[in-house]
């Protein structure tokens, strides 16, 4: 027993160290402003489960509470149904309000010109990011807040500070760790302005706009992380192993929270039964034993260790989980999930219509 705490404690400062290095790589490449807001969440993850794991809170106290608040959002859609389309639906009726008090006469603000939501594209004509789902899982309450820039500058310093001290304190015990990176610097660069008050080609028709936007922001959650982030690190790493397993585990509970509903209820919004291979997927690869590891550091009673696999990727975290399969294999297992999440989500909207403009 004394072999299996040593060795947890020591797996769980590797864990930490390496998901450092990839942090701190990213942080020192990508300065694309839509990059940069759709990763901090996952960037305040890593700094509040290590507060976690040390006991210690290492923030200014005035940026304790956001911090808490942007790591719990990461989950937000996978609770309630009817309350996750209530909070949709606050976020879009608070940015409705905003935009259109920035009208500059008053009659105009009542025949709906403005635009309330912002998408982000790939090249390719992917979504893969909008304002209303950021402003949500940042905590902006207001997009016009005279200090929104300081506040995110601020943030900004105090992930980057906690990622260098996390580097530093194992630089004196570790061997240097190189991140390898087949490409740096990508740069996010088309937007499409939407009105969700209107009538619009990219929503379903005679659906709820709460559901419309509730599947968008689970697809641009999604899309960000296999067309964004995934093409930046090699296929397994750890850090993006973590991210792309939480983002999949959340949007697949989501979706199984909305099946629940339409069936108890005997309503339809939308198709259903394509989900129910989906989420038996799912139930295969989501073990509650990986899943607490994902999302916390501390690995101490876990029972994820085992001295025969210790020499595996991710420490044979996976093999010792899973009966001996390998991490390539779970990852295999894992991309096409998430690829078959993206499909379904796909298919409640019609993005041919769409027209973008260069950022």
């Amino acid at each position: 027993m004394c072999e299996i705490s040593s060795l947890e404690k020591l797996i769980t400062a590797l864990l930490i160290r390496e998901d450092a290095e990839t942090i701190y790589s990213l942080l020192q490449t990508e300065g694309d402003a839509v990059f940069a807001m759709g990763i901090i969440p996952y960037y305040v993850l890593f700094v509040q489960s290590c507060q976690e794991y040390m006991g210690e809170n290492f923030l200014q106290e005035s940026m304790q509470k956001n911090f808490k608040d942007i790591r719990n959002h990461i989950k937000a859609y996978s609770e309630r149904f009817e309350k996750s389309l209530k909070r949709v639906a606050f976020v879009d009726d608070t940015q409705n309000e905003y935009f259109k008090n920035q009208l500059r006469f008053n009659f105009l603000k009542n025949i709906n010109i403005h635009f309330n939501l912002g998408s982000y594209w790939t090249d390719t004509g992917v979504i893969i990011g909008n304002t209303q789902q950021l402003a949500d899982f940042l905590s902006v309450k207001n997009m016009f807040d005279p200090t929104l820039e300081e506040k995110s500058y601020k943030m900004g310093c105090q992930i980057g500070s906690f990622v260098a001290a996390v580097r530093e304190g194992f630089s004196n015990f570790l061997n240097d760790l190189v991140v390898e990176r087949p490409h740096k610097s990508i740069k996010i660069n088309y937007y499409c302005d939407i009105n969700t008050n209107n009538k619009n080609k990219l929503f379903l028709r005679n659906t709820l706009k709460e559901l419309n936007l509730f599947f968008l922001h689970l697809l641009c959650n999604m899309n960000f992380v296999k067309y964004i982030l995934r093409p930046l690190l090699t296929d397994g790493n750890t850090w993006m192993f973590r991210v792309e397993y939480i983002v999949s585990y959340y949007t697949l509970r989501a979706l199984e929270r909305f099946k629940n509903y339409c069936r108890s209820n005997k309503h339809k919004y939308v198709e259903t039964e394509g989900l129910i291979e989906i989420i038996k997927e799912g139930e295969k690869i989501f073990k509650t034993q990986l899943r607490n590891c994902m999302m916390h550091y501390n690995l101490n009673g876990s029972n994820v260790i085992m001295p025969e696999y210790i020499d595996k990727p991710f420490y044979g975290i996976i093999e010792s989980c899973f009966d001996g399969m390998s991490y390539q294999r779970y990852l295999v297992e894992l991309h096409n999930l998430s690829d078959k999440i993206i499909s379904y989500l796909e298919l409640q909207f019609d993005f041919s219509y769409v027209k973008l403009k260069k950022l």
